[in-house]
């Protein structure tokens, strides 16, 4: 897959791989993303993932911008023929409107019944396309376009530790307590962030299941990665 770059700065490129978002432009952001972090010694101080680009930040006088374009080449040519491990995550949801504050919005901007959304939210399988913009939060993408539904036009000050959103064809979960502008339409008692870092990682891939308030008390807190194909 060909890919454009720009200088971003005198110290940063910019990786493009177009703009549609899907799968494998996300495999080669990953295959980059993951090969450029190898590269500290490098020159290579920071490299930042988006759905379809990346941005590299080096240190010029260790590395050039023609480096840092040839290395990436190299890596996507050494991962070309290589098998990508798929690592799952069940995640467990509270979909009652006491958690989904927002249910109302969707219901009446989908013009789906509340059961209706829920099923179409939790029969499905996400692919976690980055983490951001707070740490541990997922960016999920695969929402069925059923329920897909804009941002709030005023964002909440305040949107609870473990909170499920929607917001355009995304999902997502805010793993700390935070100001957002996503329709919340349900909430999660597990714990996304472990001693400082996400648990859930880019590229893997999550499945929600629906669970009752009572079980919503009762949930254990730790999920955990599961491997479901080897390299």
């Amino acid at each position: 897959m060909k890919f454009e770059v720009k200088p971003y700065g005198i110290d940063a490129v910019l990786i493009g791989f177009g703009d549609e978002i899907n799968e494998i432009t996300h495999i080669r952001v990953k295959q980059i993303y993951n090969g450029l972090r190898k590269c500290a010694r490098n020159g290579i101080r920071a490299v930042i993932p988006g759905y379809c680009n990346i941005t590299v930040l080096f240190e010029p006088s260790l590395i050039s911008f023609n480096g840092v374009v040839e290395l990436s080449k190299e890596i996507l040519e050494n991962s070309k023929d290589k098998k990508e491990s798929k690592y799952k995550v069940k995640v467990p949801v509270c979909y009652d409107k006491e958690y989904a504050l927002d249910w109302k919005s969707v219901c009446d901007f989908t013009g789906l019944e509340w059961e209706e959304v829920i099923q179409l939210h939790y029969r499905n399988e996400y692919l976690v396309y980055m983490l951001g913009f707070v740490p541990g939060f997922l960016y999920l993408g695969g929402l069925n376009e059923k329920i897909k539904v804009p941002r709030k036009t005023s964002p909440r000050l305040k949107i609870p530790k473990g909170a499920v959103g929607l917001a355009d064809k995304q999902t997502g979960i805010y793993p700390i307590e935070t100001p957002g502008g996503w329709q919340l339409i349900g909430s999660t008692p597990v714990e996304l962030i472990g001693d400082g870092n996400a648990i859930i990682e880019m590229g893997d891939y999550l499945e929600f299941f629906p669970i009752t308030k009572k079980e919503y008390s009762l949930q254990k807190k730790t999920i955990e990665r599961e491997l479901v194909n080897e390299d």
